[in-house]
Parts: C-alpha cells; sequence; structure tokens
C-alpha cells in the first residue's frame, strides 16, 4: 500500500480497533499482501482487477481488501464465492469497528443470572443503535451479500462477550 495514500495514511496513523478486526501481518518487504499474493481467486466470482487490491486484515471468516483506486472496502469470504462490497472508505469500517470495540468493552453485564435475558435485550438494543449509527454513514456494511449482519448476530448471541 503506499505509505502516501490518504487511506494508508488512515490505517497507519489511526488504525482500527483488535477484536473483531484483526490486522494483516506485514510481508518482510514491510508492505501489506496484495489479493494476489494471500487469496486464490479461482474460489471467488472476483471483479478483475481485484488482485491489485491490498489485504490489510480480518473480521471473521473474512479477509478484508482495500482498492486503493477506489477507497472502497471487499470481503473474500474464507468459504469463497463473490466478493463483498463492505465498506465505501476505511472511516466507514473504523467507524463500526470502534463501535463494536467499545460496546465489547464496555457493556454492562448484570452479575444476576436472573437478568440474562434483560442483558441480551439490551445488548441487542445497542447493536440495533449502532447498525442504524453506521447505515446513516453508509448503506455497503448491511447490505446485499455482507458479513457484518451475522457478525452482529453472533455478537447478540452472546458470542464476543
Amino acid at each position: 500500500m503506499p505509505e502516501n495514500s490518504p487511506a494508508a495514511r488512515a490505517l497507519l496513523s489511526t488504525g482500527v480497533p483488535k477484536g473483531v478486526f484483526q490486522p494483516q501481518k506485514r510481508m518482510e518487504s514491510g508492505r501489506f499482501p496484495l489479493v494476489a499474493d494471500r487469496i486464490d481467486l479461482t474460489e471467488y466470482d472476483a471483479p478483475p482487477g481485484c488482485e491489485a487490491w491490498v489485504v490489510f486484515g480480518w473480521i471473521p471468516q473474512t479477509h478484508l481488501a482495500l482498492d486503493l483506486r477506489t477507497g472502497r472496502v471487499h470481503g473474500f469470504s474464507e468459504n469463497g464465492g463473490p466478493v463483498q462490497d463492505l465498506h465505501t472508505d476505511l472511516s466507514s469500517l473504523a467507524h463500526l469497528t470502534f463501535a463494536l470495540h467499545r460496546l465489547l468493552k464496555e457493556f454492562p453485564w448484570s452479575d444476576d443470572e436472573a437478568d440474562e435475558e434483560d442483558d441480551f435485550e439490551r445488548l441487542a438494543e445497542a447493536l440495533a443503535d449502532i447498525r442504524a449509527s453506521v447505515e446513516e454513514r453508509d448503506p455497503l456494511p448491511f447490505s446485499g451479500d455482507s458479513v457484518w449482519p451475522a457478525v452482529l448476530d453472533d455478537i447478540a448471541a452472546g458470542m464476543w462477550s
């Protein structure tokens, strides 16, 4: 990734919180791998030119790749299939992952087992608020075949608590 591009500066200076998002390890050269370096495209319905996208991270079951031409974030499911359009830009990904990170770190779980159902209802409401906030900025994360609805469902079920 050219380190002087706006996307690279945002990713390298601000970053994205770990948790749901896991950063891609850089290659020995110091750069992030390209799709052509990391992903076997024979398993995907992939658009032309995606080989040059930069693989910079991972969310559950999905490699994240940045198209430096458009700034869009795309997803390559570990199961193959169509390449997902996940975010219009890195700021959208950062907004969603920061909101999820904050929720997972700060959610006030009750110590009383009798309140467990209420806890999960409050968690579902908080996730719905996050989703609405993200959709105001960017419709892509929760449209089409995006992995994000399944990630939020997993969080709502307590898999990330």
